[in-house]
């Protein structure tokens, strides 16, 4: 028998979805079974598959040896002790500020240095992570590789799911700044479609009729401008892979450094001048605006980071030496 103590993570949740992240390779029928067979208890009794766990329930499972061999626990990857930019951190979030050229999640078995693998060797070391079966701190919002930021990583399962629920329901601004091609003036926003090609990483503006592209929504705030390129605070209302990059390169003002979707003759002078070898696009600002009961507290707080001093110069220079 193997017993497992239910922690504020696992609590609030179905024992049979619960099961399924805990018996990892166990199919939905193989768990359904260990019910019927009445070799999943909660406190000694007996229960249903929709019971709901607490905190401080022991869940018994009454697997033989050879099946409690085939459980599948999660490979504990060997995390990163490269330090983390904490801008925020409670007992439910840490925020950190992700640099340019790390990756938010592996995606790769092989890449053993990410944001995530940065943020957990922290948390590690203060002894924050906590003993929870199925659960460990997780990334609530991604950034792309050569996209920097605001990183919001969620501590316990309940912060997860409220984080998750706002991100949805669009009750956390996300604002990037951003230096387009061209004179881009006053306030915007830009509807649209938008379509992935998943082999090519790469997404292109399509028609509402099409079946495969996603409803998306962008606002922006042109905060400074001259005759050759305009700075941008940009507002995500929907988030979607390369969203803003491909929005500003079909108003015919792609960002700056941009490979992908970017001008190549504007790109190779930002490159020579100043090093520039990415999009010039950071998630400088989160604004809480209506949490979940859980996350009160937050209610109207607003987190910033500062540019990279690199991306700051350009700024500088410019746009006549003023700082964002």
């Amino acid at each position: 028998m193997k017993e497992i103590r239910i922690t504020d993570n696992e609590a609030k949740q179905r024992l049979d979805r619960f099961l399924r992240k805990y018996l990892k390779e166990y199919s939905l029928g193989d768990i359904y079974k260990l019910f019927r067979k009445s070799k999943v208890k909660v406190n000694k009794a007996r229960v249903k598959e929709n019971y709901m766990l607490s905190e401080g329930d022991i869940v018994q499972l009454y697997i033989a040896e050879a099946e409690e061999s085939a459980e599948h626990k999660p490979i504990r990857r060997k995390l990163s002790s490269k330090p983390v930019d904490v801008v925020y951190e409670d007992d439910n979030l840490l925020i950190i500020d992700k640099p340019i050229g790390l990756l938010t999640h592996p995606d790769k078995p092989e890449d053993s240095d990410t944001a995530i693998d940065r943020a957990l060797g922290y948390l590690e070391e203060k002894g924050a992570i906590g003993d929870s079966a199925t659960f460990r701190p997780a990334v609530c919002n991604r950034l792309d590789r050569n996209t920097g930021g605001l990183l919001i990583i969620a501590k316990n399962y309940q912060t997860l799911k409220a984080m998750n629920e706002m991100i949805r329901e669009r009750r956390i601004r996300k604002l990037y700044i951003t230096v387009v091609k061209g004179k881009l003036k006053g306030t915007g926003e830009i509807k649209g479609f938008l379509a992935k090609n998943e082999d090519e990483n790469i997404v292109r503006v399509a028609e509402a009729g099409d079946s495969s592209a996603k409803e998306v929504h962008t606002l922006y705030n042109s905060l400074k401008s001259n005759n050759l390129n305009s700075l941008i605070e940009v507002e995500l209302v929907t988030g979607r892979s390369h969203q803003i990059r491909a929005h500003f390169q079909s108003l015919g003002h792609p960002l700056i450094g941009d490979i992908k979707y970017g001008d190549k003759e504007v790109n190779r002078y930002f490159k020579d001048k100043f090093g520039l070898t990415h999009q010039f696009l950071y998630a400088y600002c989160l604004e809480f605006k209506k949490c979940s009961e859980e996350l009160e507290y937050l209610q109207g707080k607003r987190i910033s980071c500062r540019l990279p001093a690199y991306m700051d110069k350009i700024v500088r220079d410019l746009f006549d030496g003023k700082e964002v």
